[in-house]
């Protein structure tokens, strides 16, 4: 009976779809969009140690974890120099994971192009800030910063507008669908949260089940599924409605968009598909 429970428990991390690491914590740009512009340095580590690294990949790796991978949280991935080093961790450990790199493009080349690229990163998300043309390349997907859809960050960023009632009576699936680590292994709830605030665990102090799984965190889900936003008061505040339904934390619509892919089931799995097919001989 109690392999049934655990594959049981195990089961029930279908829903996780997504998980973003915050490998590093630090960012050279200071966009008026992003918390960045805003606050002090973080209080984690600059570079996300290693044992939180290898502990999280361990965790991923015993529940089979197939969905995408990136490497930010308000950071920039590209100024950790050994990120391909990262990359070619997680391609060794968890093969059927997608791998994108959510980026500024500042910092990206042709060089760390293709070393990131051989490494294992499917695709690469660029979102620039800069006037002017930016390199095409095979496995990229450029989006300007003046077509974001922006959000007040749970109402950290005032200048931005403010959550109507109808938002506020808005599902939400991201804490249900998303884990968010950040440097020091902790556990937020959600990755609007720049005040790192509510923090529902520990990556390296508590397996992924018992985080996933705590009571608390469950039911605060359950109320935000059925638009309760009353949950805490960064949800209250909060604008975003991108996770309104189940099942479109996994792929932003640029993403989707520029691989020509519509709808989001089997998304996942496809744009792994074709990354993989794009790096046969």
């Amino acid at each position: 009976m109690q392999g049934e429970r655990g594959s049981a428990r195990l089961a029930q991390l279908d829903d996780l779809s997504v998980v973003e690491m915050e490998v590093g914590s630090r960012c050279n740009r200071a966009c008026s969009y992003c918390p960045v512009s805003i606050m002090p340095m973080p209080p984690v580590p600059a570079r996300m140690p290693e044992d939180v690294f290898s502990r999280t990949i361990e965790e991923l790796s015993r529940v089979r974890f197939r969905g995408r991978i990136s490497y930010h949280l308000y950071n920039e991935p590209l100024l950790r120099v050994d990120l391909h080093e990262l990359v070619a961790r997680v391609r060794e450990q968890l093969p059927d994971a997608l791998q994108i790199l959510n980026t500024n493009g500042d910092l990206l080349d042709d060089r760390r192009y293709h070393r990131l690229r051989e490494a294992g990163i499917d695709y690469f998300y660029v979102t620039r800030h800069s006037p002017g043309e930016y390199p095409e390349r095979d496995w990229q997907i450029v989006q300007y910063s003046e077509a974001l859809r922006l959000t007040n960050r749970g109402g950290s960023l005032v200048h931005l507008p403010k959550a109507t009632e109808k938002i506020r009576r808005t599902p939400c699936h991201a804490p249900g669908e998303m884990l968010i680590i950040s440097a020091n292994g902790d556990v937020l709830l959600c990755y609007e949260d720049a005040f790192r605030e509510h923090v529902i665990g520990n990556i390296v102090a508590s397996s992924l089940e018992e985080i996933w799984h705590d009571d608390e965190v469950v039911a605060l889900r359950e109320r935000l599924h059925v638009g309760d936003r009353t949950v805490t008061t960064m949800c209250l505040n909060c604008t975003n409605v991108s996770h309104c339904a189940p099942g479109l934390s996994a792929l932003e619509d640029p993403v989707l968009a520029g691989v020509g892919l519509e709808i989001r089931d089997g998304a996942v799995s496809e744009m792994k598909r074709i990354s993989t097919k794009g790096r046969q001989p």
